[in-house]
């Protein structure tokens, strides 16, 4: 019998976290899920846990391979998979009982290649922000209307400023596998390859349904170290991962507005970037190179340049500005300011 539902575990160096991972598949009230974990080449004992899992549960299999990245690791459960629908979950988080049961029910109920749900913030395992999908309740089935929520994937518009991110992670969504396979779907090895994903998807997709569901539990407190941290490296991807999406947005309908986004995207990417290289422990003089090299960027050059900045909050207007200037040494004043600003807003919360 063909299960209902492929679940798709990426894994790498995340033993403590792991078993409380499985054992969420585990229970799920939805019957007849497949589990295929993949171990990408993990230093640490998570493919031995792995395996004993495997041993213990015949839903569950397990696939050994080199590491490959994030990206690859998935695609490598996707060959595999042979369910109705392909869900994907982090190995570090874990999902409520009835998380995969909801979304399988709603994308039967109208036939939809993909449905969607939201997700938690969890902190030290406890919720600390439930996250609905600002499109929950809504059901998609024409093109005009996917294709115009897929502007969104792309980036905010200068009107959107204290507009909330459009959610691009994959990880609460569950995606019907013959509709995958027909059209291709893959994860690129590339930065938030999710969003890459979920462009293709919903390039191609015929109905999508969203859904109130919030029981994907993220683990908040992985993400500083991983995310946060400065690394020369960076800066590449940031810069490939806005030229793909700048192509994509280029081949897309409604291509100047993509363009747009794209563009406000680079804007955030730069701002990233000089904040990760402020926060570093980097010499002064460091610090400074390192942002003289980011201005001569096409990011900078290219996307930025292009940018209304006049349509930007007057904390990012001037900072952008500055930047553009080369007046390095402000900037990251500037930059230092507003991250002492934020701590001292933590201690007065708490």
């Amino acid at each position: 019998m063909r299960p209902k539902v492929s679940l798709v575990v990426p894994i790498y160096n995340v033993e403590a976290y792991l078993p409380k991972c499985i054992d969420s598949l585990l229970a799920q009230t939805l019957d007849d899920i497949e589990i295929i974990l993949v171990d990408d080449g993990s230093p640490d004992c998570s493919g031995m846990i792995s395996d004993e899992y495997a041993q213990k549960h015949a839903n569950i299999t397990v696939v050994h391979q080199r590491n490959s990245g994030l990206g690859p690791a998935r695609n490598s459960g996707m060959k595999i998979a042979t369910g109705e629908y392909i869900g994907f979950v982090d190995s570090d988080d874990w999902v409520s009982p009835t998380m995969f049961e909801k979304l399988y029910d709603a994308a039967i109920s109208v036939n939809a290649d993909i449905c969607v749900g939201g997700h938690c913030n969890v902190s030290n395992g406890a919720v600390i922000q439930k996250c609905e999908h600002p499109y929950s309740g809504r059901v998609l089935s024409s093109r005009n209307d996917i294709l115009k929520v897929r502007e969104e994937l792309f980036g905010h518009l200068p009107e959107d400023a204290e507009k909330e991110a459009f959610p691009m992670q994959v990880w609460t969504s569950i995606y019907r596998q013959d509709f995958v396979v027909s059209s291709g779907l893959h994860f690129r090895n590339i930065l938030s390859e999710d969003t890459m994903f979920n462009l293709d998807a919903y390039r191609s997709a015929k109905s999508i349904v969203f859904i109130g569901e919030t029981g994907y539990c993220y683990r908040n407190e992985n993400q500083p170290s991983i995310m946060r941290s400065f690394s020369e490296k960076k800066l590449k991807q940031y810069e490939d991962f806005i030229q793909a999406l700048y192509s994509e947005a280029e081949n897309s309908d409604n291509a100047e507005i993509c363009c747009l986004r794209v563009k406000r995207a680079a804007v955030q990417y730069v701002r990233l970037y000089a904040g990760l290289v402020e926060n570093s422990n980097l010499s002064l003089s460091m610090k400074k190179q390192h942002l003289r090299v980011l201005v001569e960027t096409d990011m900078m050059r290219k996307y930025c340049a292009e940018y209304p900045l006049s349509t930007l909050p007057r904390g990012q207007r001037v900072f952008q500005q500055v930047l553009e200037g080369k007046h390095f040494y402000i900037a990251l004043l500037l930059l230092w300011s507003k991250r002492m600003m934020r701590q001292m807003n933590k201690i007065i919360a708490i």
